[in-house]
């Protein structure tokens, strides 16, 4: 079967069981992943399930801009992406893909990718992925595949961390328009857009500083908080605008708060006379049942990856301009780094053979190692160098708590069959009632 079709298949695949949430769910006492299953589409606010979107992939390839949202460390997510993609080209071949994940300085390294000029290391490179993203390129690189093979052009829709702090800081207006990439004053937010911003703002601050912590934003704060969101929606309203312009259905690959409830990029690109404008979101069948009207378009129900996470060194390290290296301010106690011996003031020249430059180098490479192997690490200490031996456990699995189960990838078979043995141990030790 060709690769397109058989990328197609993989989308609408799925059960066609016509079921609501306030039904079925209730009236026959169901947890909503009992009968919404992982491959289904739902409309939010109705919960019916189909095979493919309701609007159907001919109108939705008719529509200037798709939104494609994401939760940027999902391998289902992108997988979703990636299927959503080539469905739409299947209907229409004038494709263009938008970026949240990189700003334009990186466009050169995207147009020559496409080209097939440039390899996957020196995309990484001259993108400058890890510098102005930083999330595994592997979750990416299908999708930049997928691209490359059909001749799709990329689309950096971004800015780079200076220039929205400008942007955001001056106001996009005192700028000249090129030192801004001509990108507009964004519109007002949707009061319904603030709150949810709000929202965000005092939850983020309750996770880094307790219950307490944040409450009672002024005005001036929960401003600009609103203000950066609006140019960063904008930029990339922006940018997805002139894709539309040249001519090609373009599909932004956007985190899901910028695609949701039409409030974020939607918004903006209306602003810019894009008026037709679709998303589709990936959710779990929990979250699915529970997905108001007017959240997206279509909502695809995925099966959620209960993954492990990688390895962590365990380190606070810092830069310095004209040093070498870099320098570590923290060492996590009982973490692989304080196992080998790094100390605080210890300067980091190279990690598994490759020279440390910059921060999101070190936090490129640690998550390549695979558990249970070692990686060198060099280091120079009161002005001598020398090289120590980082362990990194063998990770434990993900548990599914609802069915007991764990994920086991990672583990070695024999060390899985002793795990059952163990179990089964334990359960013929169990007196009977």
């Amino acid at each position: 079967m060709p690769r397109l079709a058989t990328l197609t298949m993989l989308l609408v695949l799925g059960l066609d069981a016509q079921a609501s949430c306030t039904n079925t769910a209730t009236g026959a006492g169901l947890a909503p992943g009992d009968w919404i299953t992982p491959g289904d589409w739902i409309t939010p606010g109705d919960a019916r399930t189909h095979t493919a979107p309701t609007m159907g992939w001919p109108m939705l390839a008719r529509q200037q801009v798709v939104l494609l949202g994401e939760q940027h460390d999902r391998p289902d997510h992108h997988r979703f992406q990636l299927a959503s993609l080539a469905a739409l080209h299947a209907h229409q071949p004038d494709l263009a893909i938008g970026l949240e994940m990189l700003p334009r300085e990186s466009q050169p390294a995207l147009d020559a990718w496409v080209a097939g000029d440039i390899d996957e290391a020196a995309l990484l490179e001259q993108s400058q992925w890890y510098r102005y993203w930083g999330f595994d390129p592997e979750l990416y690189l299908p999708v930049l595949r997928f691209a490359r093979d059909q001749a799709l052009p990329l689309k950096a829709l971004n800015v780079t961390p200076e220039l929205r702090q400008r942007l955001v800081e001056d106001g996009v207006s005192t700028l000249p328009p090129a030192q801004r990439h001509g990108i507009p004053e964004p519109v007002a937010a949707m009061p319904s857009y603030r709150e949810r911003l709000e929202a965000s703002l005092e939850e983020h601050a309750l996770e880094l500083g307790g219950e307490g912590f944040g409450q009672g934003f002024d005005d001036d704060m929960i401003d600009g908080f609103v203000y950066a969101q609006q140019v960063w929606d904008m930029a990339m309203a922006q940018g997805l605008a002139a894709l539309v312009e040249d001519g090609h259905l373009a599909v932004g690959l956007v985190g899901m708060g910028h695609a949701s409830h039409g409030e974020g990029i939607e918004a903006q690109l209306k602003s810019l006379g894009i008026a037709d404008v679709a998303s589709l979101l990936p959710l779990s069948a929990d979250d699915a049942c529970e997905a108001e009207a007017g959240l997206a378009d279509a909502v695809f129900v995925i099966r959620e990856d209960k993954q492990s996470e990688g390895p962590r060194l365990g380190v606070g390290v810092e830069s310095s301009e004209g040093r070498p290296g870099l320098v570590v301010t923290e060492v996590v106690p009982n973490s692989p780094a304080e196992a080998a011996g790094l100390r605080v003031g210890d300067r980091i020249l190279s990690f598994a053979g490759r020279s440390i430059t910059h921060p999101y180098q070190l936090k490129a490479l640690v998550p390549r190692v695979l558990p249970g192997t070692q990686a060198s690490i060099t280091v120079t200490r009161d002005h001598q160098r020398q090289t120590l031996t980082v362990s990194f456990p063998i990770v434990e699995p993900a548990l599914d708590v609802e069915r007991g189960e764990g994920t086991r990838q990672h583990q070695r078979p024999a060390l899985q069959q002793e795990q059952q043995q163990e179990q089964q141990q334990e359960q013929e030790q169990v007196p009977q009632e």
